[in-house]
């Protein structure tokens, strides 16, 4: 058994090897891998790649990305991809991989948006302590249960489509009884990415975050996204999200009285809507909540995810066509002094802004 690392100045290279693009299990998705290399935090020596080889194959990786806090040069690595082949799980490799990422990042590490056994593991090391704790919300409308349950109750499957047929039936009533409010004060201007007006507020506010992500961070996300809609070859070796079959960015302006008052970029993932980032002058919340419910009412949504804990309770609180929600915890975990006291807390930080 070999540990690996690839720099970043080699991944082009090393992606393009035929052994890589013949290996069952592939470590990093090309569009990640791209994406990676026009981190504008990178610097070729920086290892984001970490791997465990054992004859041809790979049977343990993880993945790590460069980024910034707003108040501090030195970079930090936020943790993104940790994956363990079933045949050599509990053997502790993540760990070992992980101990290794620690080593060379100097101890300067973050993650969030994490599956319940990577937040075990990390909590067990003691290298973690929390940063961030924030409560958001999922809503649901056009649920599929297939997506919902098929990983968990698999033996269920045969009731999935009588269980589906309620779900759009009872969606469907609720939409026919739901009046959105008519906005008097503000209204919203769609479009694919922030124009000059948005990423010039995000440069203005952005010492008000914990994270730096201006109009440079921000450009290279919508660039580079890790999400293909055209190309799903690789989604078979490749254990995280990297293809489907719909996936776009989209930015509301929002306007008061008819001034600029603020932006809010979302995404939409096979009918499921995630509010990502946003910056505003004034408080925006109830409107952007109403503008929400409007979006996956007209689009026939299956869900919406929204972190922000003011913007959920207000959704929540809001005449709306949902039949039910759930709540979401934002949590954020460092293993070197962070405080977010009295800075902003986005809900795309780490890699969630990429999936």
């Amino acid at each position: 058994m070999e540990l690996r690392k690839v720099l970043l100045k080699d991944m082009d290279a090393f992606v393009q090897t035929n052994w890589f693009l013949q290996l069952p299990d592939q470590p990093v998705s090309l569009l990640r891998a791209d994406s990676y290399l026009h981190n504008p935090h990178a610097l070729p020596d920086d290892p984001v790649l970490y791997f465990l080889q054992e004859a041809d194959r790979i049977i343990a990786y993880r993945t790590v990305f460069p980024a910034r806090l707003t108040n501090e040069e030195k970079r930090f690595a936020w943790l993104s991809g940790n994956w363990v082949h079933p045949d050599f799980r509990r053997q502790g490799l993540s760990d070992k991989l992980l101990r290794e990422i620690v080593i060379d990042w100097e101890q300067r590490l973050l993650f969030t948006n994490y599956a319940p056994a990577s937040l075990q593991l990390y909590l067990k090391t003691q290298l973690f302590h929390p940063v961030y704790a924030g409560v958001g919300r999922r809503f649901y409308l056009f649920a599929r249960t297939r997506k919902l349950f098929q990983l968990r109750y698999p033996q269920l499957k045969w009731g999935w489509a009588g269980a589906d047929f309620l779900i759009r039936l009872a969606a469907s009533i609720r939409l026919l009884a739901f009046k959105n409010r008519e906005e008097k004060d503000f209204s919203f201007q769609k479009m694919r990415w922030p124009d000059d007006d948005c990423l010039q507020l995000a440069e203005k506010q952005q010492s008000e975050s914990l994270f730096l992500r201006g109009r440079r961070e921000l450009q290279w996300i919508l660039r580079f996204p890790w999400i293909s809609t055209v190309d799903g070859q690789q989604a078979d070796r490749y254990a995280f999200s990297s293809f489907a079959e719909q996936f776009f960015y989209q930015t509301v302006k929002v306007f008061h009285h008819g001034n600029f008052v603020g932006f809010l970029m979302y995404s939409v993932r096979d009918a499921h809507l995630k509010t990502l980032h946003g910056h505003f002058e004034m408080d925006c919340t109830a409107p952007l909540a109403r503008f929400l419910v409007q979006a996956a009412a007209v689009n026939r949504l299956e869900m919406i995810t929204v972190l922000n804990p003011a913007l959920a309770e207000a959704i929540f609180r809001a005449s709306s066509p949902f039949l039910f929600s759930k709540k979401i915890n934002h949590q954020i975990y460092a293993s070197f002094p962070v405080s977010a006291k009295n800075l902003k807390i986005q809900d795309g930080e780490g890699d969630f802004i990429f999936s």
